[in-house]
């Protein structure tokens, strides 16, 4: 009797074996299919970098306007003490051009503050290094050559300071006067520097 029993739960278990599979995969393939749709639904609630790309960005307008007012106000809010040494001798070289046009074109006039007489000089260079002096104020050495004659040179020193933003020469000086000496034109001064103060010289 109890065979009896055992075999037919036997042949029962047997069948229903097949079934039990089926459900438990088709279960496990189900969850599986539902988890891939929760990802794919978390993916797309955030743009792909190619959609983040495509989207226009807003104009940055503040920024724009700080710019076009940093452009108009650059000159006029530049620390005086941050011009280099290029802006200075580009200071400089307009200066003189401007001043060559005065009265005779390519010369440049100058009057020697010790005898009243009128230099006509022509521009050679300017001297390495240009100087700050402080309080926006920048110093220059040149050199001039008397029309005519290139070995008779002047030494003339500039004065700039800033004004509306810009370089200006604000003072000019006859520094060096040419001598004749042992055959050659050579340079004496009338003046040196100390502690940046023009001390005259006899």
């Amino acid at each position: 009797m109890q065979e009896d029993r055992l075999t037919w739960l036997l042949r029962k278990g047997m069948l229903a074996l097949p079934v039990i599979l089926v459900l438990a995969l088709a279960r496990c393939g189900g969850d599986t299919a539902g988890s891939g749709e929760e990802t794919t639904t978390e993916e797309s609630s955030e743009p792909n970098a190619s959609q983040q790309a495509t989207e226009p960005e807003p104009e940055p307008e503040p920024e724009k306007q700080d710019t076009q007012a940093q452009t108009g106000d650059s000159t006029k809010k530049r620390d005086p003490e941050e011009f280099t040494a290029g802006e200075i001798k580009a200071a400089m070289r307009e200066h003189i051009e401007n001043r060559t046009q005065m009265g005779n074109p390519g010369v440049f006039e100058i009057t020697d503050p010790r005898t009243s007489q009128t230099l006509e000089l022509r521009f050679q260079k300017i001297h390495d290094p240009v100087r700050t002096m402080g309080d926006g104020h920048y110093f220059a050495c040149t050199n001039f050559a008397a029309i005519g004659d290139p070995y008779k040179t002047y030494d003339l020193d500039f004065w700039l300071q800033v004004h509306d933003g810009e370089l200006v020469v604000y003072e000019e000086n006859v520094h060096k006067l040419p001598v004749h000496e042992h055959g050659e034109w050579v340079q004496q001064p009338r003046y040196n520097f100390v502690n940046d103060r023009i001390n005259l010289l006899r």
